[in-house]
């Protein structure tokens, strides 16, 4: 996939844990909204989706942790999309401190669903065309 989206966080202080790192469950609403920023560049949103009678939802998120963040820490992420199948959506996204030497701290592979009141539903082919066209794979 060519259409890359970048989103910029900073660590809040009381987004730290005891050891002084940023929680692992705060890198999950970054990777969160990292995933609806490269929604809205291609002109959609979850609300948008859900009122057309087919809101996209999280199957899996995995997660590697590279290397903390501190209060302070200012950090970049890009998100794409690796592939599409016929209902899910397969993002990747990447996580890297924003300094003069730009280390990798976390990565995030994580599928979404597209999926209405009976269960998956195809993924609408506005979205599938807003992507483009290299979206090989499949569920």
């Amino acid at each position: 996939m060519s259409h890359a989206v970048t989103s910029a966080f900073s660590v809040r202080s009381y987004e730290v844990d005891s050891y002084a790192h940023l929680n692992n469950g705060v890198y999950l609403s970054w990777f969160e909204q990292g995933r609806l920023d490269y929604l809205q560049s291609l002109g959609f949103s979850y609300d948008g989706l859900k009122e057309r009678g087919a809101g996209i939802v999280v199957r899996r998120v995995e997660v590697d942790f590279l290397s903390p963040l501190h209060t302070g820490d200012t950090t970049q992420m890009t998100t794409r999309i690796k592939k599409m199948g016929g209902t899910s959506v397969h993002f990747v996204q990447t996580l890297v401190t924003q300094d003069e030497n730009p280390t990798p701290v976390a990565k995030a592979t994580t599928v979404m669903v597209f999926a209405n009141d009976q269960g998956a539903c195809p993924i609408p082919d506005d979205f599938r065309q807003a992507v483009g066209p290299d979206n090989g794979g499949c569920d």
